[in-house]
């Protein structure tokens, strides 16, 4: 059983010309990244019509992990000029630029091609379906396997966490995707972003609400592993 992530950016005909390559170099690094870390170079990904992507992956169990990992990295992402001072906050608040749609599909494959768009099977029709589904919605992360009872579970928990991705802040994005693909621990992340300890927690936490999206990740490999 394999899973493929078919994806685009959200609301892409908004983001500036000058902007796109920089959000697209983000996005390819990122595959990149997941492929040499998490998958040991059996990733295969394509990027096509501009904003749109899909993501072969051989392990099924880490694809909501990377999913989430995918949405994460392009909240990081902020143009010029994006951030945005409040009154009473004593520091600028960096907003999230970008976003992505996240349609993860689970089953066989029949044909694995050099380009993952041109591959075929049971698992690309379960993603293309659930990517359907998203833009009919205007959802952004949602989960299609074999099984309907799995899939119903499924449902309500993606909305759960896509309620909670949704709120990322550019700054606990940035804090999130570190620790989720680089299992950075507070400390090594406060070195890394250049703040203390207590405000990595927050944003950890308090801001990214971690342990939620922690505890659906690990709900969602107990149930791909008993299928």
């Amino acid at each position: 059983m394999y899973a493929v992530i078919t994806g685009d950016l959200v609301k892409s005909r908004k983001i500036r010309n000058e902007d796109v390559e920089s959000v697209i170099a983000s996005l390819k690094d990122c595959f990149l990244e997941i492929n040499r870390l998490l998958l040991n170079g059996k990733g295969k990904f394509e990027l096509y019509r501009g904003d749109s992507f899909q993501y072969l992956i051989p392990e099924p169990q880490k694809a909501l992990l990377i999913g989430i990992i995918i949405r994460a990295k392009l909240r990081t992402y902020e143009p010029v000029n994006s951030i945005v001072s409040q009154k009473k906050a004593e520091k600028p608040i960096k907003y999230a630029f970008s976003d992505a749609r996240v349609a993860i599909g689970l089953g066989k494959m029949s044909y694995d091609a050099d380009r993952v768009t041109e591959s075929q099977g049971e698992v690309y029709e379960k993603s293309g379906n659930a990517f359907d589904k998203l833009e009919k919605n205007n959802d952004r992360l949602l989960i299609v396997t074999r099984s309907k009872e799995i899939n119903e579970e499924l449902d309500t928990e993606c909305l759960l966490a896509d309620a909670i991705i949704s709120k990322w802040t550019a700054s606990t994005a940035e804090a999130i995707y570190h620790h989720l693909l680089y299992e950075k621990n507070q400390y090594e992340l406060s070195e890394i972003l250049n703040i203390s300890q207590p405000a990595v927690h927050k944003r950890l936490s308090v801001y990214g609400n971690l342990k939620a999206i922690q505890a659906f990740i690990n709900r969602y490999n107990r149930l791909i592993t008993q299928m």
